[in-house]
């Protein structure tokens, strides 16, 4: 299923069913994530669920990353306990890292009789496998999400150490081999038959997804990576106004998703004039990467991963903040942040990532999601005419062309957001040994750089005009049969 319409709930709700199924009774789930960040929102996201369903369990984090933010999970109980007139009991949410702990926290669930769930990153969840047979106990349920990262070597055997009765495998990008029987997620033998599949497109046509539509950043002359390597912070800071700008005909705020080149891109960012000029016309910006020298910063503000998320969160809804947000390879998957206006890749992006990626900000307005159901639920899909009636009726992809070698970053990004508006759009990848590599596409784009074409102020000596290119609307908010009309013309 696509970024943002829903894995975690289903997540959470197998979870609270099979808990239902076998009241008053221990047993134990493990919910599996490639990164601390996201098992935090794993953990929050099934926490709120199950006391919705008015069910007690006790929870506990097996990584090396710290416990979690009891003040927010307790704000999540009292609210809980208010609206439903009951009394949910405290229970303290822990994190361990060794096998003796995590021994002692489903000891005491047992003795409890209550069901456990432990959330692990996939680093980590070896360590479950040595309690569990310590401990003498079954795991009711595995969970994994992300699931892709599992065909890496370093975390395939996982599908061989947790043993459990049931074991389920959630993400957006299928990672296959070329034999049926290597670690490609098409090898039922490991992963079993798709149980359910939701294209792209289809998501975009009842409303899960916001369609996407390209905002190109180019030059009229060509400059070499140096040049482009001294001018990427002025570069930055015309893009987010180019952007500001576009939003102006829907009222909204700019959110700028920038995937990094790497770690080096964020730390001259924030050491620059140009970080600055932002931050001085109210932006908040926000990095975050698994570097020392970047951390998880809010403007100057150094903060835990779990504040970093929860204030992003917190911006993303808030329709009054401008936010810039600088990541390199951290934020891609799985975080629940529902405001981002747009992205911008500074790098090359596979398939997966792309749609990881462009996932972000395809997240529909918390207040179009109202109109969006009532339309869905009388007609079952959404027009070109409906999405007219929505704040937020596409999410961008702002690229920044600026030499030579842009050229086929430009051109991938044009076949993947094609594909991704079709059927033509699988999403999934192949893999040669450790490497994921793109296929062939052979779908011609039209000519859609025709409606908005500014010029932008000089950004410095190196990079003297700027060209902004905005898809027409025509063809952004065609629908994938008359786009295949299109592009057969």
């Amino acid at each position: 299923m696509p970024t943002g319409v829903g894995k975690t709930f289903c997540q959470a709700s197998m979870v609270a069913r099979d808990i239902q199924k076998n009241p008053n009774e221990f047993r134990l789930y493990v919910v599996n994530a490639p990164r601390i960040l996201l098992s935090y929102q794993l953990l929050r996201e099934v926490y709120s669920f199950l006391l919705e369903s008015n069910i007690i369990a006790r929870y506990s984090f097996v990584h090396s990353g710290s416990s979690a933010d009891e003040t927010e999970l307790e704000n999540i109980r009292t609210r809980i306990e208010k609206e439903n007139d009951i009394e949910i009991p405290f229970s303290q949410i822990g994190a361990t890292l060794n096998v003796e702990g995590i021994t002692t926290i489903i000891n005491k669930a047992k003795q409890q009789n209550l069901p456990l769930i432990l959330f692990s990153t996939y680093n980590s969840a070896e360590k479950i496998e040595v309690a569990r047979q310590q401990t003498n106990v079954e795991i009711a349920m595995v969970l994994n999400d992300e699931a892709h990262y599992l065909v890496q070597e370093r975390f395939y055997d996982i599908l061989n150490t947790l043993k459990a009765n049931r074991c389920y495998f959630f993400t957006a990008t299928m990672i296959h081999t070329p034999s049926d029987n290597g670690r490609g997620m098409n090898n039922e033998e490991s992963y079993g038959k798709v149980l359910y599949e939701m294209l792209p497109v289809h998501a975009i046509r009842i409303g899960k997804m916001v369609r996407p539509r390209l905002h190109f950043v180019t030059t009229e002359n060509i400059y070499n990576t140096d040049d482009y390597n001294k001018s990427l912070n002025k570069i930055i800071v015309d893009v987010f106004e180019q952007h500001t700008q576009v939003l102006k005909k829907t009222n909204q705020t700019p959110k700028l998703l920038i995937s990094t080149r790497g770690t080096q891109d964020i730390i001259d960012f924030i050491n620059s004039n140009e970080y600055t000029q932002l931050r001085c016309k109210g932006v908040d910006v926000y990095v975050v990467s698994s570097s020392e020298n970047v951390g998880n910063r809010i403007n100057d503000e150094e903060v835990r991963r779990q504040e970093f998320l929860k204030r992003l969160k917190q911006d993303g809804e808030d329709k009054t903040k401008k936010i810039l947000v600088m990541h390199y390879d951290i934020l891609a998957e799985g975080i629940d942040v529902s405001g981002f206006t747009g992205i911008m890749p500074l790098r090359t992006l596979n398939k997966s990532k792309f749609l990881q990626t462009y996932g972000r900000s395809a997240r529909p307005d918390k207040d179009d999601r109202p109109v969006i159901d009532a339309i869905v639920k009388v007609n079952g899909y959404m027009t070109k005419d409906d999405w007219k009636k929505l704040n937020k009726p596409y999410a961008y992809i702002i690229v920044p062309n600026i030499t030579h070698t842009n050229e086929d970053d430009k051109e991938n990004t044009i076949q993947l957001i094609t594909e991704l508006r079709t059927y033509d759009f699988n999403p999934s990848e192949d893999i040669i040994g450790s490497q994921i590599t793109k296929g062939e596409i052979d779908i011609e784009e039209p000519d859609i750089m025709n409606e908005q074409p500014q010029i932008l102020k000089k950004v410095g000596v190196l990079i003297d005009r700027l060209i902004a290119e905005l898809e027409a609307e025509r063809l952004a908010s065609m629908s994938n049969i008359e786009l295949a009309k299109e592009l057969l013309k």
